[in-house]
This record gives C-alpha cells, sequence and structure tokens, in this order.
C-alpha cells in the first residue's frame, strides 16, 4: 500500500468529522463518474453525482454540498456556466474543475471562475487524493480559523472594555462598545497620557537644556521633533473625533447612479497620483458594467474609498498594480481595491486577521510614515471608519488575501471590498 493511501485511510475518521455534507460530482461521462466515486470511497467521503451543469444546479439549490468537482465541457449546461449560476447563491462555494488542457492561459481562465483548484486530466489517484486533501484542509481551515477569530475577537473586546470601565460605566447603555472605547482613548490623549514620543523628547530636552537669564537653550533638532509630533498627534485626535461624529450621524442620502458614482470613484482616487511613481506603481481605474441605482451619502462613501486606496498603497509591492472595479453580486454594488502585496515582510490579510483588522486599534503592521500625514485617521482607525461608514449604509465591508492570477506568476493580493445595497 502506497504512503498516500494509507494515510488517507488513517484519516479517514477525521476528514468525516470536518466535511460533514457530500462532495457533488458534475461530470456526464458515466465512466469517469464511476472513478471519481471509487476515489471517493476510498477517501472515506460522502457524495452524490450529476450527469451536467443543469442538473448539478437544481440539486445545489437542493442540498448542501461540502464542495463541487465540476467537468469543464459537458451537454445541456457547460462547467463555466454552472460555476457563474451556483456562486450568484453560493458565492462562496469551494468548487475543483477537471480540465484536459494544461495551458497557462487555460488555468487563468479557470481560476477567473472563482474555483478554488484544479485537477487536470486523465486523474490520476494520486493526483486527485492531493487535490481533495487541499480542499478538506481547506474547509478544516476555515472552520478552525473562525474558532480562533471569534476567540480573539472576544479577548480584544474585553481589553478595550476593560480600558474603558469608568467610562462605560457612566454613559448611556445604548452606545456600543466600540464607541465608548473610541471616546475614552480621545479623553487620554487629550489629557497627554500615553504620547510616548512627545513625553520621551520633553524628558530629553529637559536634561540637556541650559538656562540663559529668563530663557532656556533648547537644541533646535529636538524642538522640531517636539513640534512635529505636536501635529501627528493633534491629527490622531481630530481622526477620534471624526469617527465618533460617523458613529453618531445620521446619514443624508441621495439617490445616485452607479455610472456618477464610478466617476467619483475615479476623481477622488486622483490624490494618490503623485505617489505612485515612487514605487512604480500603475493606477487601474473602475469600468461600470452594469447601470443599477444606490442610496448614498457620497462624500462619505468617497472617504471610506480613499482610506482604502490609501491602506492599498502603503502596502503594495513596488513596480505592480493598485487596482478599482465594480461588480455586481447577490444584491450589492461592489466596489474592490485590489493590490499585489509581498509575502514578505507583509503578507497581506490572512484569514485570522479579517475581522481584527476593522477593530478600533488593530494593526498587523506598523504605520508607514511617507504617506501618515494624508491618513483622516491614525492608531489603527481607518478601517474601522470604513466598516462602520459601510454599515451605516446597510452595506458591507469585508478585506482579506486571495490569489492574483493575471500575471505570469501567481502573486498574493489583497481585496477590500465595499458593498451598497442595490436599490
Amino acid at each position: 500500500m502506497s504512503n498516500s493511501t494509507s494515510s488517507v485511510i488513517k484519516n479517514k475518521q477525521e476528514r468525516k468529522s470536518v466535511v460533514r455534507d457530500p462532495i457533488l460530482l458534475v461530470e456526464d461521462k458515466l465512466e469517469n463518474t464511476l472513478m471519481l466515486e471509487a476515489l471517493c470511497d476510498e477517501f472515506g467521503i460522502q457524495y452524490q453525482s450529476a450527469s451536467n451543469g443543469e442538473e448539478a444546479l437544481e440539486m445545489a439549490k437542493a442540498n448542501k454540498y461540502s464542495f463541487y468537482i465540476v467537468d469543464l465541457m459537458m451537454p445541456v449546461m457547460d462547467g463555466p456556466t454552472f460555476i457563474q449560476r451556483l456562486k450568484e447563491f453560493q458565492p462562496d462555494a469551494t468548487v475543483l474543475v477537471q480540465t484536459a488542457l494544461d495551458s497557462t492561459d487555460t488555468v487563468i481562465e479557470v481560476m477567473k471562475l472563482g474555483v478554488f483548484d484544479y485537477i487536470i486530466k486523465p486523474i490520476l489517484p494520486d493526483q486527485f487524493h492531493k487535490a481533495l486533501n487541499k480542499a478538506v484542509d481547506y474547509r478544516f481551515l476555515k472552520a478552525s480559523e473562525a474558532a480562533i477569530l471569534e476567540a480573539e475577537s472576544l479577548k480584544l473586546r474585553n481589553q478595550l472594555e476593560w480600558l474603558t470601565y469608568k467610562e462605560t460605566r457612566r454613559k448611556a447603555g445604548d452606545e456600543s462598545w466600540e464607541k465608548s472605547s473610541i471616546h475614552s482613548l480621545q479623553t487620554s490623549l487629550s489629557q497627554g497620557s500615553g504620547i510616548g514620543a512627545i513625553i520621551s523628547l520633553l524628558d530629553m530636552i529637559k536634561t540637556e537644556m541650559k538656562e540663559d537669564g529668563d530663557n532656556y537653550i533648547i537644541n533646535k533638532n529636538m524642538m522640531n521633533l517636539v513640534l512635529e509630533n505636536q501635529e501627528i498627534t493633534k491629527n490622531l485626535l481630530k481622526g477620534l473625533t471624526q469617527l465618533l461624529e460617523i458613529i453618531n450621524r445620521n446619514l443624508e442620502k441621495n439617490k445616485i447612479k452607479a455610472s456618477e458614482l464610478v466617476e467619483r470613484i475615479k476623481q477622488a482616487s486622483e490624490f494618490i497620483l503623485p505617489y505612485l511613481e515612487k514605487k512604480g506603481l500603475r493606477l487601474a481605474l473602475p469600468v461600470l458594467k452594469k447601470e443599477v441605482d444606490l442610496d448614498i451619502e457620497l462624500d462619505l462613501f468617497l472617504q471610506a474609498l480613499e482610506e482604502v486606496v490609501l491602506n492599498a498603497y502603503k502596502y503594495c509591492a513596488p513596480k505592480t498594480s493598485l487596482e478599482i472595479f465594480t461588480s455586481i453580486n447577490q444584491g450589492y454594488f461592489c466596489v474592490v481595491v485590489k493590490n499585489i502585496v509581498d509575502e514578505r515582510p507583509y503578507g497581506g490579510v490572512d484569514e485570522k486577521h479579517e475581522n481584527l483588522v476593522l477593530q478600533p486599534f488593530f494593526r498587523i503592521h506598523p504605520p508607514v510614515e511617507s504617506v501618515s500625514h494624508l491618513e483622516r485617521f491614525g492608531l489603527g482607525l481607518g478601517l474601522t471608519a470604513v466598516d462602520q461608514i459601510l454599515r451605516k449604509h446597510n452595506g458591507l465591508f469585508f478585506i482579506h488575501n486571495a490569489k492574483d492570477h493575471t500575471g505570469e506568476h501567481v502573486r498574493l493580493c489583497v481585496m477590500s471590498e465595499l458593498l451598497l445595497p442595490i436599490q
């Protein structure tokens, strides 16, 4: 017995506990279906079979499946059409495709469908088990990391609530913990607590300054640093105040066409143009594919868009592109900002941090000083502000890692998705 087969058999019970729902095999050729079913039996995972995309689509609407293994070339409804239709009501569906073509162009087109992985025909048992293992491991990680995120979020929440305990006691009970935490930190900074840089500089000045009658002689460079940090601190306080205003305000929304929003997005993104050359970046602006109606407070939404563009620029890998595009998904008009990132030192926003980066005061990486003067919000509050603005619009905000297959090599990228409900 091969090592790979024995490993599969050894882990059958563990896999069954992770993949509780069956796999759906979508294949029109009977001999291929029988082979896939036999391989699933060996792997210890339940399955159901469909002979074309149309049949599979009806089954997917009526039943739950762990993931889908789909042949691209089928009668009645082919694989790409099935995947597109499936993603309309199961956008997070995990799909593996079978293809007999191993060319780069084919692989890129396949991955653009939003599939998890592909299997090259003719399918060999070891190859099949490897692909299935990856899919099962992915499902396992998604479930595990969801539990970890919940624990980490609870931990962060408890820390912030402890920080704001006295303030929360006196504030109205209907205020959120995020709001009271931000208010408390704003008060603390206003009173001078925790401004480490200025305190350290003043301590250094105190030890080195000299008396000259009624005056002190102070090192000019040190004083310049104090003044510089004073401006940074003012901006931090201003950002905290702005975020509190966003949380408290009632939106003044107006009807707007998606085409008008796209034009305003193009204008709002121009602030980053002077900085692109420093990193050798190219900015790709959105093209509207379908007109829809939206109901938004335009200036506030554009603040969120600018914050996301700035965040993407800060961590974008040199000599790549920063892209803004739009799409329509599940009743939402989606504005997506995509930037390529290097695996090191940044590594993007992995799954365990996707929710945490939206929490107040949380940072994965230190600030980027070269554009700190452009930031409306400091202290890791930028993405918190974006999330609050989208919530105010009954929308959604997601930021996460993805794989970019559009270049010669697969690259890690970060996708920031701002979703507005369509009217």
